[in-house]
C-alpha cells in the first residue's frame, strides 16, 4: 500500500475516478526507460518522475549546449558542457527523491539497446534522429516492450504508441529504413513549448499503459502548432516491414 507521504504527494492523481491507489502502486513498481534527453525527454521524464514512476532510466550521450536551454528545461546555464543524463537525474531527484533514477551517458545502438531496455515495462523514444528510432523500434518489437515515440520540429509534432503484440504498424512502417534523415531542431528550429506538449503527451500515454488504462495503440497523433489542431490516423502494418512483421510472426 501507499505510505502517508505518498498519499499526500500523489493525492491529486489517486482521487480521480479512474486512477486510484491500485494504479499508483502499478506506477510505483514500474520501470521506464527514457532514451534521449533533449526537449522531449526533459518534459516526459519530468512528468514521469513527478507522477511516481518507480524506476526511471535516463539515456543520452550528449552534453548540455547553450542553444539547448530554449526548450530543455531540466538544465541550467551553469551546466553547459556537462552530461545531460547526469544533470537530468540530479534535477529529477530534487523533484522526487522517493523514486530510483538511473543515468546512462551513452548512445543507443544495436549492441547495447537490448541490455538497456530488457527489464523495462515501457520505453519512451525521445531521440532526434531516424537511425536511433529504428534501432529502438526494432528492439522493442523483438523484446515485446511497449514503445511511445515522439517527434517535434518547427511548429509540428507527432506521437505514436506501439504495442508489439498488436496488429498495427510500427515506426518503421511509418518511416521505412530507406527514408532520408530529417533535419534536427537545431537546423530547422522549434518553438520551445511544442516539445513540452509532445513530451508531456508521451508521459501521459506511458502512464496510461503502465496502469492498465485504455491506450490507442497504433494511432499516430499529429499536432499543428500554427492552427492549434490535433489529428489522428490509424497506422496499418506494412506487410513487408522487417521490424514488426518479423516479430509478429514469432508471437503467433
Amino acid at each position: 500500500m501507499l505510505t502517508d507521504q505518498e498519499y499526500l504527494r500523489y493525492g491529486a492523481s489517486t482521487c480521480l475516478g479512474t486512477f486510484g491507489e491500485a494504479e499508483q502502486l502499478k506506477l510505483k513498481h514500474a520501470r521506464v526507460v527514457v532514451i534521449g534527453l533533449g526537449g522531449l525527454g526533459c518534459a516526459a521524464s519530468q512528468y514521469l518522475a513527478a507522477a511516481g514512476a518507480g524506476t526511471l532510466m535516463l539515456v543520452d550521450d550528449d552534453t548540455v549546449q547553450l542553444s539547448n536551454l530554449q526548450r530543455q528545461v531540466l538544465y541550467t546555464t551553469y551546466q553547459v558542457g556537462t552530461a545531460k543524463a547526469r544533470n537530468a537525474a540530479r534535477s529529477l531527484a530534487q523533484l522526487n527523491n522517493t523514486i530510483d533514477i538511473q543515468a546512462k551517458t551513452l548512445r543507443v545502438d544495436e549492441d547495447n539497446v537490448h541490455e538497456l531496455i530488457g527489464d523495462s515495462n515501457v520505453v519512451l523514444d525521445c531521440t532526434d534522429n531516424l537511425a536511433s528510432r529504428w534501432v529502438i523500434n526494432k528492439a522493442c518489437y523483438q523484446a515485446k516492450i511497449p514503445l511511445v515515440t515522439g517527434a517535434a520540429e518547427g511548429m509540428q509534432g507527432q506521437l505514436l504508441s506501439l504495442e508489439p503484440s498488436h496488429s498495427h504498424g510500427c515506426y518503421a512502417c511509418l518511416y521505412p529504413p530507406v527514408t532520408e534523415e530529417r533535419p534536427s531542431c537545431e537546423r530547422v528550429g522549434v518553438l520551445g513549448p511544442l516539445v513540452g506538449i509532445i513530451g508531456a503527451y508521451q508521459a501521459f500515454q506511458a502512464i496510461r499503459a503502465l496502469t492498465g488504462q485504455t491506450t490507442d495503440w497504433g494511432v499516430l497523433h499529429t499536432f499543428d502548432g500554427t492552427r492549434m489542431t490535433w489529428s489522428r490516423f490509424f497506422l496499418p502494418a506494412s506487410v513487408d516491414c522487417s521490424h514488426c512483421q518479423e516479430s509478429l510472426c514469432k508471437f503467433q
